[in-house]
């Protein structure tokens, strides 16, 4: 038989917020669990009335086996416990002894029925449902224990069920939030239980720290004492380790992202399962291996596929209860979904840039030599003089070389959206954790680095004999020189300047090298576009446009065109064309009446000539009736 899986805390916080306690009416919402019980009964077979007289038919646990034996006794409990909310509010008004032993009497009935459920849910339901199940009982014992006075009774109850919660939501409980938005409601009855037991520092802490205080320094270890008042405690500590012990041969997963020398705690074993196996491919991930790659870039978008999803079902459950922790693990799922787009970024730039330099080796130019450099650029279109492969295409390799730029460019730029996107929702210390604004200036230092690659590589197509366009190829490798690379070099500066501790992935992940670029790279494109400029000139001098004289003085260009071949990036430089003025075409476009009714207090009509007019088409009286009989034009 498969175990039955059931969201407890969901069920409950949804029934009580539809039919009653959102308006605080007890009354109603008993109504509502007496008459849907009947309800579920009817459905699980087990009516207890008939035409034939009353029989008492109880959930046990040789006959659960569904949600609904599931439903029958989470109704019973919440049947009891609103009358006994009911009848508090009734006693704080009358102060009738006998009104306050009724809520004892109801408070004892509802604890009866969550206990039964806690008993049997191990044998029919799932882990996670029986420690629900558990935990829904504690919390009725401790407002039980409450009435009746019993503090430290009360305080153990009310601390194992926080414990039990904050551990569902370590093993990725998805409506975990519904559970302590309805556990704020013991906080307080462990604040008044802690001061009557004179628990140490519980007048300045939290209820949620004083629990946890007092779990740790009184519950464990003294199962005898704990025991008497919670006969099942063995039983639920076993449940709780098994829940978080590994399984197979595998360690245990910790729930948090090492990142950029930060640290972020989340929730879901399956998103932190995910997040470890991702990052030992990264690791181990060879530019050799396809296979290997396929698999990585597939891991990491199965993170952020996980992510995603954790954070649409907390953002749910942030709709129906507003608390502290539901608020972190939203900006924790935010960061994973971030770390997650960045990784897969650096690996796209990564190969985009291995492919680039990887066609422009097989071009043969790559070389930073005056003299092989015009050597090549004076070479036959058919292949370059530089390459073994004569037969190579040099036209075709420099265009995809400039493509694969533009796509680096694309992929930075795409990645500072998702920065701000992401950045927005984060809370302001993961922001400071990971540092997600040296992201955002790390990707524009990129993307100015490699603009200064992609018209480089631009500026020696334009100047290949395919082309012959010497003037465009001179104005780019100028715009290199003077504009591209102070750009990047002030940028790289700035970065350094923040005496920042370089990330965890830059030094352990090779793949993530290429996405900052270093002063060296920077350097080494400043000398190649320097080398080239000379030697781009001389052609300049030697062509048919010659005319231009900014060619000996490249620093007094003007805005040039750019060929098909350069016109699709904005940061290519355009000629300015000479704009015509011509007389702009005019139009009759008709006038909407509201503009009558708006200027008719200013127009002045000459009353009398519109009299005279009308007058003279007036109508004789045959011709009235006949117009009233067929219509007048």
């Amino acid at each position: 038989m498969a175990l039955v899986s059931f969201d407890i805390f969901e069920y409950i916080h949804d029934s009580r917020q539809a039919h009653g306690l959102r308006a605080q009416d007890y009354t109603r919402y008993r109504r509502f669990c007496a008459h849907h019980l009947r309800t579920v009964r009817k459905a699980a077979k087990l009516p207890q009335g008939s035409t034939a007289g009353f029989s008492k038919l109880n959930v046990t646990s040789e006959n659960a086996s569904s949600t609904l034996h599931v439903e029958v006794q989470l109704l019973q409990a919440e049947r009891a416990w609103a009358y006994a909310m009911d009848l508090r509010e009734l006693h704080s008004r009358t102060e009738e002894p006998r009104q306050r032993q009724h809520v004892v009497q109801r408070l004892k009935a509802a604890v009866k029925a969550a206990h039964t459920l806690a008993a049997i849910a191990p044998g029919f339901c799932d882990a996670r449902t029986a420690l629900a199940a558990a935990a829904y009982w504690l919390q009725m014992q401790s407002q039980l224990r409450f009435e009746l006075q019993q503090w430290e009774a009360a305080l153990d109850s009310a601390a194992l069920a926080r414990v039990i919660t904050d551990r569902l939501a370590q093993a990725g409980s998805s409506h975990f939030a519904l559970a302590h938005a309805m556990l704020e409601a013991l906080d307080p009855i462990v604040r008044l239980a802690a001061y009557q037991m004179r628990v140490s520092g519980a007048q300045h802490a939290t209820p949620a720290a004083i629990a946890v205080q007092w779990y740790d320094s009184n519950m464990k270890g003294a199962e005898d004492r704990v025991s008497a008042t919670i006969p099942e405690y063995a039983d639920i500590s076993a449940a709780l380790d098994k829940l978080s012990a590994p399984t197979g041969e595998s360690v245990a997963f910790a729930n948090e992202l090492h990142w950029r020398g930060g640290t972020v705690s989340f929730a879901s074993q399956e998103l932190a399962a995910q997040v470890d196996r991702a990052q030992g491919l990264l690791k181990a991930a060879s530019s050799d291996n396809s296979d290997s790659l396929d698999e990585m870039v597939a891991a990491y978008r199965k993170v952020g596929k996980t992510a995603r999803r954790c954070h649409a079902e907390s953002a749910v459950a942030a709709q129906k209860s507003q608390t502290a922790a539901l608020d972190a693990l939203l900006s924790a799922y935010a960061a994973v979904q971030l770390y997650s787009v960045c990784v897969l970024s650096a690996i796209d730039v990564t190969q985009l840039f291995n492919e680039a330099q990887s066609i422009a080796h097989t071009c043969g130019a790559t070389t930073n030599s005056a003299d092989a450099l015009l050597g090549w650029l004076a070479g036959p279109c058919a292949g370059s003089p530089l390459s073994d492969d004569k037969n190579a295409p040099r036209q075709p390799g420099l265009a995809q070389v400039v493509v694969c730029y533009d796509k680096i460019r694309q992929r930075l730029t795409a990645l500072q959206r998702s920065v701000t996107e992401m950045e927005a929702k984060l809370l302001p210390a993961v922001r400071r954790e990971i540092r997600t604004q040296q992201i955002a200036d790390e990707a524009v230092a990129a993307e100015a680095y490699y603009t200064c690659l992609r018209n480089y590589y631009s500026a020696l197509l334009h100047a290949s004999p395919a082309c012959a366009q010497y003037v465009d190829s001179l104005a780019l490798l100028d715009i290199v020189v003077t504009e591209n690379v102070p750009h990047a070099t002030a940028l790289t500066a700035q970065l350094a300047k923040r005496d920042l501790p370089p990330s965890e992935a830059t030094d352990t992940e090779p793949w993530l090298r290429n996405l900052a670029p270093s002063p060296d790279k920077i350097a080494q494109a400043s000398e190649a576009a320097e080398t080239a400029l000379p030697v781009v000139r001389g052609l300049c001098v030697g062509a048919s446009e010659n005319t231009k004289a900014w060619v000996h003085s490249p620093a007094s260009r003007l805005s040039l065109v750019a060929n098909t071949l350069a016109s699709k990036s904005a940061s290519v430089p355009q000629r300015v064309p000479h704009l015509v003025d011509f007389t702009a075409d005019f139009a009759v476009v008709p006038i909407k009446p509201l503009f009558y009714d708006l200027a008719a207090p200013a127009i002045d009509f000459d009353m009398s000539a519109i009299n005279a007019q009308a007058d003279k088409q007036g109508t004789s009286k045959l011709g009235s009736i006949i117009g009233s009989l067929w219509g007048s034009r």
